[in-house]
């Protein structure tokens, strides 16, 4: 199995992304935000911290088979030179369980070698999710809060896997 990434531009790619979000409702309660909504989609589409560069954001679905099967949100080359930060990695309920989560992971950890490592900030509120990235070779490294937007500001675990030495 191989999943490919579509960046997300077009309404109808914005509508897949949505559905998928929709089919995703523990990881919004988990993470206190409110159901999502297109706008959502296109916060998260846009959204990068004020020193990335718009070339280090990658915004798309994951397909299997053409199928859209989750969203991947990545910033290359952030924070520093040597790491790949994957701002969401998101399948659905009907999608979980499948091994696309660690298909995902594995495509990402040799698409980018060459880099030291996978970054990822992880909810502490969301259990289910910490125990996923753990289980793909992810260690906590520092402790932090993040803004979600509209105020949610939570308590997360930023977590890296190393690639390489850099």
């Amino acid at each position: 199995m191989m999943l490919t990434f579509k960046p997300v531009s077009a309404m109808s790619d914005r509508k897949a992304a949505l559905a998928l979000y929709q089919g995703a409702p523990d990881y919004f309660r988990l993470t206190h935000q409110p159901a999502p909504t297109r706008a959502t989609v296109t916060e998260d589409r846009l959204a990068k911290p004020a020193d990335a560069p718009a070339s280090a954001k990658h915004y798309g679905l994951l397909l299997e088979n053409g199928v859209p099967v989750g969203v991947l949100d990545l910033l290359v080359g952030y924070p520093d030179a040597g790491t790949v930060y994957i701002g969401l990695l998101l399948l659905p309920a009907s999608n979980q369980r499948r091994g696309l989560g660690r298909q995902a992971v594995a495509q990402l950890a040799a698409h980018f070698k060459d880099y030291a490592r996978l970054r990822v900030a992880v909810v502490d509120d969301n259990k289910p999710a910490a125990a996923f990235w753990q289980a793909e070779g992810f260690v906590p490294v520092s402790a932090t809060t993040t803004d979600l937007g509209d105020l949610n500001v939570v308590a997360v675990t930023i977590m890296d896997k190393a690639l390489s030495e850099g």
